[in-house]
Protein backbone atom coordinates (compact mmCIF):
# COMPACT_ATOMS: atom_id res chain seq x y z
CA UNK A 1 0.00 0.00 0.00
CA UNK A 2 1.00 3.23 -0.84
CA UNK A 3 1.84 5.09 2.19
CA UNK A 4 2.04 9.05 1.83
CA UNK A 5 4.17 11.09 4.41
CA UNK A 6 4.23 14.79 4.72
CA UNK A 7 5.38 17.08 7.47
CA UNK A 8 3.61 20.65 8.85
CA UNK A 9 5.95 23.24 8.41
CA UNK A 10 7.48 24.37 11.74
CA UNK A 11 9.01 27.85 12.93
CA UNK A 12 12.33 28.75 12.54
CA UNK A 13 12.22 29.25 16.21
CA UNK A 14 14.72 27.57 18.52
CA UNK A 15 11.88 26.75 21.23
CA UNK A 16 9.14 25.55 18.39
CA UNK A 17 9.86 22.54 19.22
CA UNK A 18 6.83 22.69 22.36
CA UNK A 19 4.69 23.78 19.37
CA UNK A 20 2.29 21.45 17.60
CA UNK A 21 4.58 19.14 14.77
CA UNK A 22 2.64 16.03 14.92
CA UNK A 23 3.53 13.55 12.02
CA UNK A 24 0.61 12.52 10.73
CA UNK A 25 0.98 8.76 8.55
CA UNK A 26 -2.08 7.44 6.88
CA UNK A 27 -3.02 5.81 4.16
CA UNK A 28 -4.81 7.38 1.15
CA UNK A 29 -7.17 4.77 0.71
CA UNK A 30 -7.97 4.95 4.28
CA UNK A 31 -8.32 8.42 4.06
CA UNK A 32 -10.69 8.19 1.17
CA UNK A 33 -12.86 5.54 2.85
CA UNK A 34 -13.54 7.23 6.06
CA UNK A 35 -14.17 11.01 4.22
CA UNK A 36 -16.90 12.18 1.79
CA UNK A 37 -15.57 14.12 -0.97
CA UNK A 38 -16.50 17.55 0.39
CA UNK A 39 -14.06 16.14 3.17
CA UNK A 40 -11.49 14.80 0.93
CA UNK A 41 -11.30 18.40 -0.79
CA UNK A 42 -10.60 20.62 2.81
CA UNK A 43 -7.54 18.09 3.95
CA UNK A 44 -6.33 18.43 0.41
CA UNK A 45 -6.35 22.25 0.53
CA UNK A 46 -5.17 21.85 4.29
CA UNK A 47 -2.17 20.07 2.94
CA UNK A 48 -1.43 22.49 0.23
CA UNK A 49 -1.09 25.47 2.86
CA UNK A 50 0.85 23.16 4.94
CA UNK A 51 2.96 22.78 2.17
CA UNK A 52 3.20 26.46 1.15
CA UNK A 53 4.57 27.37 4.23
CA UNK A 54 1.61 29.16 5.57
CA UNK A 55 0.94 28.65 9.75
CA UNK A 56 -2.94 28.85 9.71
CA UNK A 57 -4.61 25.32 10.35
CA UNK A 58 -5.39 23.50 13.32
CA UNK A 59 -3.22 23.37 16.44
CA UNK A 60 -4.18 21.29 19.50
CA UNK A 61 -2.20 23.36 21.85
CA UNK A 62 -1.96 26.96 22.39
CA UNK A 63 1.91 28.08 21.36
CA UNK A 64 4.71 28.76 23.91
CA UNK A 65 4.96 32.56 22.92
CA UNK A 66 0.71 32.93 23.93
CA UNK A 67 1.72 31.55 27.73
CA UNK A 68 1.79 34.32 30.63
CA UNK A 69 4.55 33.57 32.84
CA UNK A 70 5.82 35.36 35.33
CA UNK A 71 9.23 33.25 35.66
CA UNK A 72 9.75 33.35 32.30
CA UNK A 73 12.63 35.56 30.44
CA UNK A 74 11.38 37.38 27.52
CA UNK A 75 12.19 39.97 25.26
CA UNK A 76 10.77 43.32 24.85
CA UNK A 77 9.58 43.91 21.18
CA UNK A 78 12.63 45.51 19.36
CA UNK A 79 14.95 44.78 22.57
CA UNK A 80 17.03 41.89 23.16
CA UNK A 81 16.96 42.02 27.06
CA UNK A 82 15.44 39.81 28.69
CA UNK A 83 12.92 40.54 31.21
CA UNK A 84 11.57 38.73 34.20
CA UNK A 85 7.46 40.28 34.50
CA UNK A 86 5.82 40.26 38.10
CA UNK A 87 2.38 38.60 38.27
CA UNK A 88 -0.73 41.55 37.97
CA UNK A 89 -1.85 40.66 41.44
CA UNK A 90 2.09 41.51 43.24
CA UNK A 91 1.86 44.90 40.92
CA UNK A 92 -1.91 45.74 42.45
CA UNK A 93 -1.12 44.92 45.95
CA UNK A 94 2.65 47.03 45.58
CA UNK A 95 0.56 49.99 44.40
CA UNK A 96 -1.99 49.64 47.02
CA UNK A 97 0.09 48.83 50.48
CA UNK A 98 -1.60 45.96 51.24
CA UNK A 99 -0.14 42.73 51.78
CA UNK A 100 -0.30 39.40 50.03
CA UNK A 101 -1.08 35.90 52.11
CA UNK A 102 2.97 34.93 51.60
CA UNK A 103 3.48 38.50 53.44
CA UNK A 104 1.06 37.74 56.44
CA UNK A 105 3.05 34.19 56.54
CA UNK A 106 6.00 36.04 56.43
CA UNK A 107 5.46 38.28 58.91
CA UNK A 108 3.90 35.77 61.28
CA UNK A 109 6.77 35.31 63.63
CA UNK A 110 7.20 39.14 64.41
CA UNK A 111 3.59 39.99 65.04
CA UNK A 112 3.27 37.21 67.29
CA UNK A 113 6.02 38.53 69.62
CA UNK A 114 4.27 41.90 69.58
CA UNK A 115 1.16 40.54 70.67
CA UNK A 116 3.03 38.63 73.75
CA UNK A 117 4.69 41.95 75.23
CA UNK A 118 1.69 43.43 74.82
CA UNK A 119 -0.35 40.83 76.63
CA UNK A 120 2.55 40.70 79.39
CA UNK A 121 2.48 44.32 80.37
CA UNK A 122 -1.19 44.57 80.45
CA UNK A 123 -0.85 41.48 82.97
CA UNK A 124 1.85 43.30 84.21
CA UNK A 125 -0.52 46.53 84.61
CA UNK A 126 -3.25 44.35 86.32
CA UNK A 127 -0.97 42.62 88.86
CA UNK A 128 0.35 46.17 90.24
CA UNK A 129 -2.71 47.74 90.56
CA UNK A 130 -4.27 44.95 91.83
CA UNK A 131 -1.48 44.36 93.99
CA UNK A 132 -1.40 48.18 95.41
CA UNK A 133 -5.36 47.64 96.37
CA UNK A 134 -4.80 44.50 98.40
CA UNK A 135 -1.68 45.64 99.81
CA UNK A 136 -4.17 48.72 100.67
CA UNK A 137 -6.70 46.63 102.02
CA UNK A 138 -4.38 44.55 103.89
CA UNK A 139 -2.36 47.09 105.13
CA UNK A 140 -5.55 48.88 106.97
CA UNK A 141 -7.30 45.23 107.73
CA UNK A 142 -4.08 44.80 109.65
CA UNK A 143 -4.02 48.30 111.48
CA UNK A 144 -6.17 48.18 114.89
CA UNK A 145 -8.56 50.83 114.40
CA UNK A 146 -9.23 52.86 117.98
CA UNK A 147 -12.30 52.05 119.60
CA UNK A 148 -14.14 53.14 122.56
CA UNK A 149 -15.36 50.89 125.18
CA UNK A 150 -18.02 51.40 128.28
CA UNK A 151 -17.92 49.02 130.80
CA UNK A 152 -20.28 48.44 133.72
CA UNK A 153 -19.32 48.97 137.10
CA UNK A 154 -18.34 45.52 138.69
CA UNK A 155 -17.10 44.25 135.33
CA UNK A 156 -14.46 41.66 136.10
CA UNK A 157 -12.37 40.40 133.43
CA UNK A 158 -12.22 36.81 132.65
CA UNK A 159 -9.11 34.92 131.89
CA UNK A 160 -8.39 33.81 128.19
CA UNK A 161 -8.28 29.99 127.82
CA UNK A 162 -7.64 27.75 125.07
CA UNK A 163 -8.33 23.83 125.09
CA UNK A 164 -5.95 21.29 124.86
CA UNK A 165 -5.66 18.78 121.93
CA UNK A 166 -7.80 15.78 122.78
CA UNK A 167 -10.33 17.39 124.50
CA UNK A 168 -9.11 17.95 127.75
CA UNK A 169 -9.67 20.36 129.96
CA UNK A 170 -9.54 24.07 129.30
CA UNK A 171 -5.83 25.87 130.38
CA UNK A 172 -5.24 29.20 131.05
CA UNK A 173 -3.28 30.83 128.56
CA UNK A 174 0.07 32.96 129.66
CA UNK A 175 -0.98 36.53 130.07
CA UNK A 176 0.82 39.07 128.62
CA UNK A 177 3.34 40.93 130.43
CA UNK A 178 2.93 44.63 130.65
CA UNK A 179 7.00 46.40 130.14
CA UNK A 180 5.70 49.51 131.93
CA UNK A 181 1.94 51.14 133.15
CA UNK A 182 1.18 54.88 133.80
CA UNK A 183 -1.34 56.65 135.35
CA UNK A 184 -3.12 60.06 136.12
CA UNK A 185 -6.11 61.41 137.22
CA UNK A 186 -7.48 64.78 138.80
CA UNK A 187 -10.80 65.26 141.37
CA UNK A 188 -12.79 68.28 141.15
CA UNK A 189 -14.20 70.39 144.08
CA UNK A 190 -17.56 70.87 145.46
CA UNK A 191 -20.46 69.04 147.15
CA UNK A 192 -21.34 67.05 143.33
CA UNK A 193 -17.33 66.58 143.22
CA UNK A 194 -15.74 63.62 141.58
CA UNK A 195 -12.24 61.78 140.61
CA UNK A 196 -10.97 60.45 137.11
CA UNK A 197 -8.69 57.91 136.84
CA UNK A 198 -7.11 56.73 133.12
CA UNK A 199 -4.85 53.89 133.11
CA UNK A 200 -2.00 53.85 129.88
CA UNK A 201 -0.62 50.40 128.85
CA UNK A 202 0.64 48.99 125.86
CA UNK A 203 -0.80 45.86 124.20
CA UNK A 204 0.85 42.85 122.65
CA UNK A 205 0.65 44.33 118.96
CA UNK A 206 2.17 47.58 120.32
CA UNK A 207 -0.78 49.95 120.72
CA UNK A 208 -1.79 51.65 123.35
CA UNK A 209 -4.57 51.92 125.16
CA UNK A 210 -6.32 53.40 128.28
CA UNK A 211 -9.12 52.81 130.88
CA UNK A 212 -10.48 55.55 132.86
CA UNK A 213 -12.95 55.28 135.63
CA UNK A 214 -15.04 58.25 136.20
CA UNK A 215 -16.08 57.77 140.11
CA UNK A 216 -20.05 59.89 139.13
CA UNK A 217 -21.22 56.85 137.40
CA UNK A 218 -19.10 53.72 138.56
CA UNK A 219 -18.11 52.73 134.83
CA UNK A 220 -14.80 52.51 133.16
CA UNK A 221 -14.10 53.90 129.52
CA UNK A 222 -11.67 51.50 127.35
CA UNK A 223 -10.09 53.08 124.66
CA UNK A 224 -7.98 50.58 122.63
CA UNK A 225 -5.20 51.09 119.67
CA UNK A 226 -5.30 54.78 119.75
CA UNK A 227 -1.66 55.31 118.80
CA UNK A 228 1.40 52.66 118.35
CA UNK A 229 4.52 53.12 120.15
CA UNK A 230 8.17 51.64 119.97
CA UNK A 231 7.65 47.74 121.07
CA UNK A 232 8.30 47.85 125.18
CA UNK A 233 8.20 51.58 125.23
CA UNK A 234 8.18 52.81 129.06
CA UNK A 235 4.95 55.26 129.76
CA UNK A 236 3.85 58.00 131.44
CA UNK A 237 1.38 60.29 132.02
CA UNK A 238 0.25 63.23 133.92
CA UNK A 239 -2.83 65.76 134.01
CA UNK A 240 -2.98 69.55 133.69
CA UNK A 241 -5.27 72.39 134.85
CA UNK A 242 -5.93 74.97 132.27
CA UNK A 243 -6.62 77.58 134.91
CA UNK A 244 -3.29 77.34 135.71
CA UNK A 245 -2.45 79.53 132.46
CA UNK A 246 -5.80 82.17 132.40
CA UNK A 247 -4.56 84.90 131.17
CA UNK A 248 -1.54 84.28 130.27
CA UNK A 249 -0.40 85.15 126.61
CA UNK A 250 0.90 82.21 124.33
CA UNK A 251 -0.94 79.60 125.96
CA UNK A 252 -3.97 78.17 124.09
CA UNK A 253 -6.43 75.33 125.84
CA UNK A 254 -9.59 76.07 124.04
CA UNK A 255 -12.67 75.19 126.02
CA UNK A 256 -10.60 72.90 128.04
CA UNK A 257 -10.89 72.09 131.74
CA UNK A 258 -8.12 69.55 131.91
CA UNK A 259 -6.18 67.61 130.18
CA UNK A 260 -4.71 64.35 130.46
CA UNK A 261 -1.49 62.76 128.31
CA UNK A 262 0.80 60.33 127.81
CA UNK A 263 4.44 60.36 126.68
CA UNK A 264 5.83 57.58 125.04
CA UNK A 265 8.73 56.59 122.53
CA UNK A 266 8.36 55.86 119.04
CA UNK A 267 10.27 53.55 117.37
CA UNK A 268 13.54 55.81 117.23
CA UNK A 269 13.06 56.78 120.38
CA UNK A 270 12.13 60.52 120.04
CA UNK A 271 9.39 61.18 122.83
CA UNK A 272 5.84 61.73 121.53
CA UNK A 273 2.62 62.74 123.84
CA UNK A 274 -0.79 61.89 123.23
CA UNK A 275 -3.19 64.01 124.78
CA UNK A 276 -6.89 63.85 125.84
CA UNK A 277 -8.50 67.17 126.27
CA UNK A 278 -11.85 66.86 128.39
CA UNK A 279 -13.82 67.97 125.91
CA UNK A 280 -12.20 66.62 122.97
CA UNK A 281 -12.42 62.80 121.13
CA UNK A 282 -12.20 60.09 123.10
CA UNK A 283 -9.41 58.67 121.26
CA UNK A 284 -7.53 61.19 121.99
CA UNK A 285 -4.84 63.51 119.11
CA UNK A 286 -1.22 64.04 119.03
CA UNK A 287 0.22 66.86 121.47
CA UNK A 288 2.29 69.43 120.95
CA UNK A 289 5.53 67.75 122.24
CA UNK A 290 5.81 65.55 119.10
CA UNK A 291 6.98 68.59 116.78
CA UNK A 292 10.03 69.36 118.82
CA UNK A 293 11.62 66.00 118.34
CA UNK A 294 13.47 65.41 121.53
CA UNK A 295 15.53 62.27 121.43
CA UNK A 296 16.01 59.78 124.31
CA UNK A 297 18.58 56.78 125.40
CA UNK A 298 17.63 53.93 123.97
CA UNK A 299 17.01 52.10 127.58
CA UNK A 300 15.48 55.30 129.08
CA UNK A 301 12.33 55.19 131.04
CA UNK A 302 10.12 58.09 131.85
CA UNK A 303 8.56 60.19 134.76
CA UNK A 304 6.15 63.06 134.29
CA UNK A 305 4.66 65.22 136.87
CA UNK A 306 3.48 68.51 135.09
CA UNK A 307 5.40 70.58 133.90
CA UNK A 308 8.26 68.61 134.42
CA UNK A 309 9.24 65.19 131.98
CA UNK A 310 12.13 63.49 132.71
CA UNK A 311 14.53 60.72 130.92
CA UNK A 312 17.96 60.06 129.64
CA UNK A 313 19.83 61.55 127.36
CA UNK A 314 22.01 60.04 124.81
CA UNK A 315 24.91 59.52 127.21
CA UNK A 316 22.63 58.86 129.84
CA UNK A 317 22.71 61.97 131.35
CA UNK A 318 18.83 62.61 133.67
CA UNK A 319 17.41 65.90 131.74
CA UNK A 320 14.39 67.77 132.28
CA UNK A 321 11.59 69.02 129.75
CA UNK A 322 9.84 71.62 131.24
CA UNK A 323 6.36 73.33 129.58
CA UNK A 324 6.59 77.34 129.53
CA UNK A 325 5.19 79.16 126.47
CA UNK A 326 7.93 82.16 126.19
CA UNK A 327 6.82 81.98 122.94
CA UNK A 328 3.49 80.27 121.40
CA UNK A 329 3.82 77.01 119.39
CA UNK A 330 7.27 76.60 121.61
CA UNK A 331 6.44 75.59 125.06
CA UNK A 332 8.85 72.74 125.73
CA UNK A 333 12.26 73.66 127.07
CA UNK A 334 15.07 70.15 127.49
CA UNK A 335 17.40 70.85 130.23
CA UNK A 336 20.31 68.59 131.43
CA UNK A 337 19.42 68.29 135.49
CA UNK A 338 22.36 68.42 138.10
CA UNK A 339 21.78 64.93 139.48
CA UNK A 340 24.70 62.35 139.95
CA UNK A 341 25.36 60.41 137.61
CA UNK A 342 22.80 57.61 136.78
CA UNK A 343 22.92 54.04 135.98
CA UNK A 344 21.41 53.91 132.12
CA UNK A 345 17.67 52.42 132.08
CA UNK A 346 17.26 53.70 135.55
CA UNK A 347 13.82 53.56 136.91
CA UNK A 348 12.70 57.16 137.11
CA UNK A 349 9.47 58.68 139.12
CA UNK A 350 8.79 62.36 139.93
CA UNK A 351 6.21 63.61 142.64
CA UNK A 352 5.61 66.97 144.22
CA UNK A 353 6.91 66.91 147.48
CA UNK A 354 5.45 70.21 148.88
CA UNK A 355 1.77 71.77 148.04
CA UNK A 356 2.09 74.31 145.37
CA UNK A 357 4.51 72.42 143.62
CA UNK A 358 7.13 74.24 145.88
CA UNK A 359 9.56 71.46 146.35
CA UNK A 360 9.87 68.13 144.19
CA UNK A 361 11.46 64.79 144.23
CA UNK A 362 13.30 62.76 141.41
CA UNK A 363 14.00 59.28 142.37
CA UNK A 364 16.37 57.19 140.55
CA UNK A 365 19.39 54.75 140.47
CA UNK A 366 23.10 55.61 140.89
CA UNK A 367 25.69 53.85 138.56
CA UNK A 368 27.03 52.93 142.07
CA UNK A 369 23.71 51.07 142.25
CA UNK A 370 21.81 53.27 145.12
CA UNK A 371 18.19 54.40 144.61
CA UNK A 372 18.38 58.48 145.49
CA UNK A 373 15.42 61.58 145.85
CA UNK A 374 16.88 64.73 144.22
CA UNK A 375 15.12 67.49 145.16
CA UNK A 376 14.20 71.29 143.44
CA UNK A 377 13.22 73.62 144.72
CA UNK A 378 10.70 76.07 142.95
CA UNK A 379 12.71 75.00 139.93
CA UNK A 380 16.42 75.21 141.44
CA UNK A 381 18.11 72.08 142.63
CA UNK A 382 18.33 71.07 146.39
CA UNK A 383 20.83 68.34 146.18
CA UNK A 384 20.69 64.59 146.26
CA UNK A 385 19.11 62.92 149.27
CA UNK A 386 19.66 59.32 150.42
CA UNK A 387 17.99 57.20 152.92
CA UNK A 388 18.32 53.67 154.58
CA UNK A 389 14.61 53.33 154.28
CA UNK A 390 15.21 52.19 150.61
CA UNK A 391 18.78 53.12 149.02
CA UNK A 392 20.43 49.83 149.53
CA UNK A 393 17.28 47.89 149.14
CA UNK A 394 15.80 48.22 145.64
CA UNK A 395 16.75 45.21 143.40
CA UNK A 396 18.21 46.54 139.56
CA UNK A 397 15.49 44.73 137.98
CA UNK A 398 12.60 46.40 139.79
CA UNK A 399 10.42 48.87 138.86
CA UNK A 400 9.40 51.52 141.29
CA UNK A 401 6.37 53.85 141.86
CA UNK A 402 5.84 56.99 144.38
CA UNK A 403 3.01 59.40 144.74
CA UNK A 404 2.12 61.96 147.61
CA UNK A 405 -0.74 63.02 149.26
CA UNK A 406 -1.91 66.11 151.83
CA UNK A 407 -0.83 65.92 155.47
CA UNK A 408 -3.77 66.81 157.92
CA UNK A 409 -4.29 70.01 159.17
CA UNK A 410 -1.64 71.66 157.55
CA UNK A 411 -0.76 75.41 155.75
CA UNK A 412 -1.07 75.61 151.68
CA UNK A 413 2.74 75.62 152.14
CA UNK A 414 3.05 72.28 153.69
CA UNK A 415 5.09 69.07 153.14
CA UNK A 416 2.87 66.32 151.55
CA UNK A 417 3.46 63.04 152.79
CA UNK A 418 5.41 60.90 149.93
CA UNK A 419 5.50 57.36 149.25
CA UNK A 420 7.84 54.85 147.17
CA UNK A 421 7.01 51.53 145.87
CA UNK A 422 9.71 48.87 144.96
CA UNK A 423 9.04 44.67 144.54
CA UNK A 424 12.25 42.99 146.74
CA UNK A 425 13.96 39.79 145.49
CA UNK A 426 11.48 37.86 146.50
CA UNK A 427 8.55 39.52 144.33
CA UNK A 428 6.84 41.27 147.44
CA UNK A 429 5.62 44.91 147.60
CA UNK A 430 7.77 47.03 149.56
CA UNK A 431 6.44 50.61 150.69
CA UNK A 432 8.81 53.09 152.39
CA UNK A 433 7.57 56.71 153.72
CA UNK A 434 7.81 60.25 154.83
CA UNK A 435 5.17 61.15 156.51
CA UNK A 436 6.53 64.41 159.16
CA UNK A 437 9.51 65.41 159.81
CA UNK A 438 10.91 62.19 161.28
CA UNK A 439 12.46 61.38 157.92
CA UNK A 440 11.63 58.02 155.95
CA UNK A 441 10.07 54.98 157.42
CA UNK A 442 9.88 51.57 156.26
CA UNK A 443 9.94 48.96 154.30
CA UNK A 444 6.91 47.58 154.88
CA UNK A 445 5.00 44.81 152.58
CA UNK A 446 0.89 44.72 152.93
CA UNK A 447 -1.33 41.63 151.59
CA UNK A 448 -3.33 43.94 149.07
CA UNK A 449 -0.21 43.46 147.32
CA UNK A 450 -0.54 39.58 147.06
CA UNK A 451 -0.33 38.05 144.09
CA UNK A 452 2.01 40.56 141.84
CA UNK A 453 3.79 38.84 139.07
CA UNK A 454 7.66 39.06 139.35
CA UNK A 455 9.43 41.90 137.95
CA UNK A 456 5.76 43.44 137.41
CA UNK A 457 5.70 47.13 136.40
CA UNK A 458 4.13 49.50 139.00
CA UNK A 459 2.27 52.81 138.83
CA UNK A 460 0.82 55.17 141.42
CA UNK A 461 -1.68 58.16 141.17
CA UNK A 462 -1.02 61.50 142.63
CA UNK A 463 -3.34 64.59 142.44
CA UNK A 464 -2.43 67.98 141.20
CA UNK A 465 -0.75 70.90 142.60
CA UNK A 466 0.57 73.50 141.05
CA UNK A 467 1.79 77.31 142.07
CA UNK A 468 -1.49 78.95 143.73
CA UNK A 469 -3.42 75.79 143.26
CA UNK A 470 -2.92 73.73 146.24
CA UNK A 471 -3.68 69.59 146.41
CA UNK A 472 -7.05 69.12 147.63
CA UNK A 473 -7.37 67.09 151.11
CA UNK A 474 -8.06 63.47 151.08
CA UNK A 475 -6.49 60.41 149.75
CA UNK A 476 -9.57 58.94 147.23
CA UNK A 477 -6.82 59.57 144.63
CA UNK A 478 -3.89 57.50 146.48
CA UNK A 479 -3.92 54.30 144.58
CA UNK A 480 -1.59 51.83 142.49
CA UNK A 481 -1.57 49.35 139.85
CA UNK A 482 0.17 46.18 139.64
CA UNK A 483 -0.14 43.11 137.38
CA UNK A 484 -1.10 39.95 139.06
CA UNK A 485 -1.23 36.98 136.63
CA UNK A 486 -3.82 37.75 133.39
CA UNK A 487 -5.17 40.38 135.93
CA UNK A 488 -4.69 44.16 136.46
CA UNK A 489 -5.29 44.50 139.59
CA UNK A 490 -6.29 48.42 141.36
CA UNK A 491 -5.37 48.86 145.36
CA UNK A 492 -5.97 52.31 147.12
CA UNK A 493 -4.69 53.82 150.38
CA UNK A 494 -5.95 55.86 153.68
CA UNK A 495 -3.16 57.05 154.33
CA UNK A 496 -2.93 54.41 157.11
CA UNK A 497 -3.67 50.85 155.28
CA UNK A 498 -4.17 49.67 151.65
CA UNK A 499 -7.37 48.30 150.39
CA UNK A 500 -7.93 45.64 147.15
CA UNK A 501 -10.34 47.79 145.00
CA UNK A 502 -10.46 45.15 142.65
CA UNK A 503 -8.88 44.16 139.18
CA UNK A 504 -9.54 46.95 135.74
CA UNK A 505 -11.67 45.49 133.55
CA UNK A 506 -9.39 45.27 130.47
CA UNK A 507 -9.24 41.99 128.04
CA UNK A 508 -4.66 41.33 127.73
Amino acid sequence: MLERTHRRTVSANPLSFFAVSNLYTISESEVRSQTNPSVDEELSSAHSGTRSGTTSGITALPRWESLRNPLRAHVRTNSEAAILEKEVFTKETERSGATTPADNENNGPSRMAVWLVLVVVVIIALAVVLGAVLGTFVSHSATPQPSVTEIPAGSTPTPTTTTTGGGGAPTSTPAAHFASLAVTGYATPGRLGYFIVSLFYQGTNDYLSHATFNSSTGNWTLVSNFVKAKKGSPLTATTLNSKYYTGQPNYSFPNIRYQSQVVYFDDTNYLNEWIFPDTGPNTGQAGPLNQQKYMAHSESNLAFYWPQLVYQGLSGEIRGNHFECYRKNECWHETVLTTSAATNGTPLAIVPLRNNLSSTGLFYREESGRCVNYKEDNGDAWGVWTSQAFERLIPSASSIAAFSTTRSNQGLDADLSTYLLWQDSNGTVQMSWSDNDAGWKGPIAHPAFAGADENTALACLTGLTFPDFPMMAGSELARCYFQAGALLREVSFDGTSWDVVGNVPIEF
